[in-house]
């Protein structure tokens, strides 16, 4: 992205059509899909990140009971299905109709619940003092202008609960740049230009507490949205040990990071923030603090605290535990998810049931125990055991240890057989590849790429039917941050199982794992990472003996895997297709080069 301002998201007409097709009766899903089709792939990256209901995670961080809450930013921010998902009663305030109308109706579409909203073109607003129970300020969100959508003065007035502002940091060490996982660090000469002449309505951490003081009102709580509030997985407690930043081995090498953390330089240069102002006679423990405890009394565990916080791709908090007494014992280490999508509750429940299912019908596969899915402080969550060990990539590129996990993976992987070997007809192609064509087919919106797709489907027809193969548990994006390791590469474990099929394709899962290595490994692009799959023969020594492995574990010819590694592109698609809200444009043409 260019420098200065981002331009204004989404900018003023583009939303007419839409809107119009809306009121006509359109499904939202097929209204969002056509209008992120016609913006530049930049812009259209930039909304998706907008309309990500993770930007919310720290709701549970607050002390307030859900109630009557005033929500002043860009009205398509995905913090709004996140406020009804947990509780909250949203009215909206935008300057701009258009985003106002738009939210309404996807909160309508995917919640059931159309927020109230209100026109905001004035710095007061309409309302009483104390009219709301939580009142939230975003600020720093992209395709926004810089700064807080209202004076902070403004929301301590019409607040009797909590003010929240999520806003960028003037001293802030790097930058998002719209795009996801995408950020400038700036020299030397520009970060000194930008602390003394910041954008517009941009503080430091200082200012922002002294904004959010004064009216009978306690210390702002103060986290960092990490790494950037346009573009976070953290939240980090700037005032309490809890939660924190994890910092992996690979991460420990950057010495200029660790060197700052040490000196304690991370609240003063973290990029953005989210800071919550509370009544002082308001309780003092948060609701994600509530909740710990009651699942501490409920699974029979020491007192808990949220050791880490993160806020997942996948539109989830997720929460990692620990004992409170002590972080480093085994007991009270426990992982929460708490979805915050509408869509998420069945993948959630999904990947917590299948956990289970494993641990009884293939005891030999290392998985998470189960251990309660329900509500708590009116929240929907799911718990489980919390491994130990690595996640697999802070050993990627250390090839004894990467091929110790393959080893272990192609074992574990061949145990997960749900039906025995039969040759596969015509009718048993369309049942296990047919059906995922078809849906990539649907949203691929290029025709050249869907021309290539009818060809491939032709190809793997010729080549599958007739070959003789088992069904397997398949995980659907079994990728290194879902593999937890030893410090040895042996596996502990296997995580997020939302995506799993039953009697589905053997050796997809571990053709993945590897091609995710490479990409892990070598920053590549899908694309780049399905072309060293696809011949076999070309991969690394320890690569191709698992996959040997695996295939004489189950039985299979290697032109089975071959098969698999050649229809890669629409097998990821088709497990993408099947569980987004809706689907990224072009998504197989841009990432395959299809």
């Amino acid at each position: 992205m260019s420098g200065g301002e981002p331009a204004e998201l989404p900018a003023e007409g583009e939303l007419d059509t839409c809107l119009a097709e809306l009121e006509a009766g359109r499904a939202f899903k097929g209204c969002l899909e056509s209008l992120l089709l016609g913006l530049e792939e930049e812009r259209a990256e930039r909304l998706m990140m907008l309309l990500r209901e993770a930007r919310g995670s720290w709701l549970p961080l607050l002390r307030g009971r859900p109630g009557r809450t005033l929500f002043c930013g860009n009205a398509l921010s995905g913090t709004v299905l996140a406020l009804i998902l947990t509780g909250h009663r949203p009215l909206l305030a935008d300057r701009r109709a258009d985003r106002l109308a738009f939210a309404r109706h996807r909160a309508a579409a995917l919640t059931g619940r159309r927020p109230d909203a209100v026109l905001s073109t004035r710095e007061r607003l309409p309302f009483a003092e104390g009219s709301f129970d939580l009142v939230i300020a975003e600020g720093g969100s992209p395709g926004t202008s810089a700064g807080l959508p209202i004076p902070p003065t403004e929301a301590r007035r019409v607040a009797r609960g909590e003010v929240v502002m999520t806003a960028d940091n003037r001293l802030g060490y790097k930058r998002s740049t719209g795009r996801r996982g995408h950020f400038t660090v700036p020299g030397p000469l520009h970060f000194a230009s930008a602390a003394l002449r910041p954008r517009s309505g941009e503080r430091t951490l200082g200012a922002y507490r002294r904004a959010l003081t004064g009216g009978g009102r306690g210390r702002p709580a103060a986290f960092a949205l990490y790494p950037h509030s346009a573009d976070f997985t953290h939240l980090v407690a700037l005032d309490e040990p809890w939660p924190t930043l994890h910092i992996g081995p690979k991460e420990r090498g950057n010495r200029w990071k660790t060197a700052a953390c040490a000196l304690g330089l991370f609240p003063l240069l973290t990029p953005s923030f989210a800071l919550a102002s509370a009544p002082r006679e308001l309780e003092s423990a948060s609701r994600l603090a509530r909740l710990l405890d009651a699942l501490a009394e409920l699974l029979g565990t020491p007192p808990l605290i949220a050791q880490e916080l993160i806020a997942t791709r996948g539109n989830t908090a997720l929460i990692q535990t620990a004992a409170r007494d002590d972080p480093r014992a085994h007991e009270g280490r426990l992982t929460i998810r708490i979805p915050l999508g509408p869509h998420l509750r069945p993948m959630v429940s999904e990947h917590h049931e299948r956990l289970g299912a494993i641990r009884r019908e293939f005891p030999a596969v290392p998985v998470p125990a189960p251990l309660f899915a329900g509500e708590l402080e009116g929240l929907w969550l799911t718990c489980e055991q919390r491994l130990a060990g690595l996640t697999a990539p802070q050993v990627s590129g250390r090839h004894p240890l990467v091929a110790r996990m393959l080893t272990d993976a192609a074992d574990h992987l061949a145990q997960l057989v749900t039906r025995p070997a039969s040759r596969l007809d015509a009718e048993g192609f369309e049942e296990l590849l047919g059906w995922r064509f078809e849906l990539v087919g649907r949203h691929v919106a290029v025709a050249s790429t869907l021309a290539r797709l009818e060809r491939m489907r032709d190809e793997l027809r010729e080549r599958l039917v007739g070959l003789s193969f088992p069904r397997v548990l398949s995980h659907g994006d079994l990728r290194s941050k879902h593999v937890q390791v030893r410090p040895d590469g042996s596996v502990l474990g296997y995580l997020d199982w939302g995506t799993s099929r039953r009697d589905d394709l053997p050796g997809w899962d571990l053709l993945h794992l590897i091609a995710h290595e490479h990409k892990q490994e070598h920053g590549l692009r899908p694309a780049e990472a399905w072309e060293r799959i696809r011949r076999l023969d070309r991969l690394r020594d320890h690569e191709r003996a698992a996959l040997a492995d695996h295939a004489r574990r189950l039985g299979v010819g290697v032109e089975v895997l071959e098969a698999g590694a050649e229809g890669y592109p629409v097998l990821l698609a088709a497990m993408a297709e099947s569980h987004w809200d809706y689907s990224r444009p072009r998504w197989v043409h841009r990432q395959f080069d299809l």
